[in-house]
């Protein structure tokens, strides 16, 4: 029951929080109002969630890497599972090198949430081809998977990850 009302909060704070933003990722909070936390079998710790992420702005990935930051205090992925965040839009362009200088703070904030153990950040290398965007130019904390949709689909199937 804790772990339920941990995730509602979060998901009704999304809610409040951004209004009115157009995120697909708010769609999928929504979704996960009744969802309990995912345990692996047999170990009876928490596996984790994934959530798909495709936003098309600097201003939307923000409110993502916020919501992660605020979680900071509440989460303890010991006791809630990690958060694997799947990003297959043109977000990706963001943590391109040469686009640094212009999405440091997003960049670097990301990666101290990874670094933190609070989130896990992948990236589709099929929407990477697509964006024309080479392997060399994402920072090496982002991992790459080949497809976002089957990596979901793994993280489901092989590791008791919840989707939301």
């Amino acid at each position: 029951m804790k772990h339920t009302a941990f995730w509602q909060r979060l998901c009704v704070t999304e809610v409040i929080a951004w209004g009115k933003m157009r995120l697909g990722f708010l769609s999928i909070l929504l979704l996960s109002l009744p969802v309990a936390p995912a345990f692996a079998q047999g170990d009876g710790k928490p596996s984790g969630y994934v959530f798909s992420v495709t936003v098309s702005s600097q201003q939307q990935l923000d409110v993502v890497l916020n919501r992660a930051e605020d979680l900071r205090e509440l989460f303890n992925p010991d006791e809630h599972g990690k958060i694997a965040i799947v990003l297959h839009g043109n977000e990706l362009q963001l943590f391109q090198k040469d686009n640094y200088s212009s999405n440091q703070s997003v960049v670097d904030r990301a990666r101290l949430l990874d670094q933190d153990n609070i989130i896990d950040i992948k990236a589709c290398r099929t929407m990477m081809r697509t964006l024309e965007i080479e392997q060399n130019e994402l920072p090496s904390f982002i991992e790459q998977v080949p497809f976002a949709p089957a990596e979901i689909q793994r993280l489901q199937e092989e590791e008791g990850f919840t989707r939301l």
